[in-house]
């Protein structure tokens, strides 16, 4: 059989996708750890010297260079860091973000490290305590130096589709500051606290979209709204009354005001949502707030069967992700890795709407081949039309 040929870039390919059409090949994408990611460049042969700047999850930018041999179709962009920095710790494996939460790096049984929160900064707070607690500020100039240079620069000299996050999390980052215990306990005994926690967050997020987008907006064409987890891998974190009565609010506001925002520099553009577990039950909600694009589609979590959801939800919502890093990138082998990409090419390609991915930060211990098995599942199984 003669190899089939593509005939879109990668960012035709993937906006081809979100727009619910069938491009050429369904697109692929993936976010990565530091030791995953050393391990994939040695596998490749590539030799790279890179200052990589490791995030909170020990995630790193990947050079578009690698990104090029391995073949992604989306590149992940960061925003830059404010040059007003917290006091930090004595102890070099701790250091404090910038809305003062406390992260400690903790060794991985196998080798590896990972950041474990461990001082939740607001955790016996009372409202009045909000009012003169140290924001974050979104809009220190160190965010955007250099900024709309840097994606022009994708967007003009590379044919990848540029995804980013400016803002970041409501729900989140509120069990972030509070500690997640007491948070959940507000939830019921302090719902007046909570509101006044959300406000705050959602306006510093509102914040960081603006400068974000009004810097680069017109070059993005995935905004990630980043990580909402509202699933664990057996049900819901809450029940969907207190997520329309408390959460949902805020989560909107920001989602409507950066979706605006955006689609005024970039009218095809599409937000994403990162939330991994069993989700289901919020899905309706979040795509009348507005979502376009569903990540990362936890396997093993309950009610979340790829055919299902794209018979239910699939003219309304892309997805992105899908392959296991529970059990499959990490422990699979091979052509466990080439069958189960298979099968979730099947179950969401059909129609567009998907991009495969890994359904988190590849961690240290998946082996590059499985990696590259992925990649060459997509080339075997990934071309349209879909036929397995």
């Amino acid at each position: 059989m003669a190899k089939k040929r593509k005939t879109m870039t990668s960012r035709e390919r993937v906006i081809t996708a979100l727009e619910h059409k069938e491009p050429d090949r369904v697109p692929i994408s993936m976010s990565i750890t530091i030791d995953a990611y050393n391990n994939l460049k040695r596998y490749l042969g590539i030799e790279l010297e890179e200052d990589l700047k490791v995030g909170r999850w020990t995630d790193v930018p990947i050079h578009p260079l690698v990104a090029e041999k391995f073949g992604l179709d989306v590149i992940w962009l960061r925003m830059g860091s404010p040059h007003k920095k917290p006091p930090q710790p004595k102890d070099p494996n701790k250091w404090i973000d910038e809305w003062g939460v406390e992260w400690t790096k903790t060794p991985r049984p196998g080798g590896g490290y990972y950041y474990e929160m461990t001082n939740p900064p607001l955790k016996d707070a009372t409202i009045e305590d909000l009012e003169d607690y140290p924001w974050p500020d979104p809009y220190d100039p160190g965010r955007v130096e250099g900024l709309r240079e840097y994606f022009r620069h994708i967007h003009e000299d590379t044919e990848f589709a540029i995804l980013t996050k400016f803002g970041g999390a409501i729900f989140e980052q509120a069990w972030y500051l509070r500690g997640m215990e007491r948070f959940f306990m507000d939830l019921i005994e302090a719902p007046d606290f909570v509101h006044a926690l959300l406000d705050k967050i959602c306006q510093v997020q509102m914040g960081l979209d603006e400068v974000g987008i009004e810097a680069a907006g017109e070059y993005v064409d995935i905004l990630r709204l980043s990580g909402e987890d509202l699933g664990t891998q057996e049900g819901p974190m809450i029940s969907l009354p207190m997520f329309r009565r408390l959460i949902r609010p805020y989560m909107e506001k920001l989602w409507r005001f950066a979706k605006k925002k955006l689609l005024e520099k970039n009218p095809g553009a599409k937000i994403m949502l990162h939330s991994c577990g069993s989700v289901r039950w919020v899905i309706p909600d979040w795509i009348e707030m507005g979502l376009d694009i569903l990540d990362p589609i936890q396997p093993k979590a309950k009610g979340m069967d790829p055919f299902q959801l794209k018979a239910d939800f699939g003219d309304k919502l892309s997805f992105h992700g899908g392959i296991d890093a529970q059990y499959i990138l990490p422990f699979g082998t091979v052509e466990e890795v080439r069958q189960y990409t298979r099968k979730y090419i099947q179950a969401l390609a059909p129609g567009g709407g998907y991009i495969v991915a890994p359904v988190h930060n590849v961690q240290g211990d998946v082996p590059p081949e499985n990696l590259v098995a992925m990649r060459d599942a997509v080339e075997e199984f990934g071309y349209y039309p879909i036929n397995l």
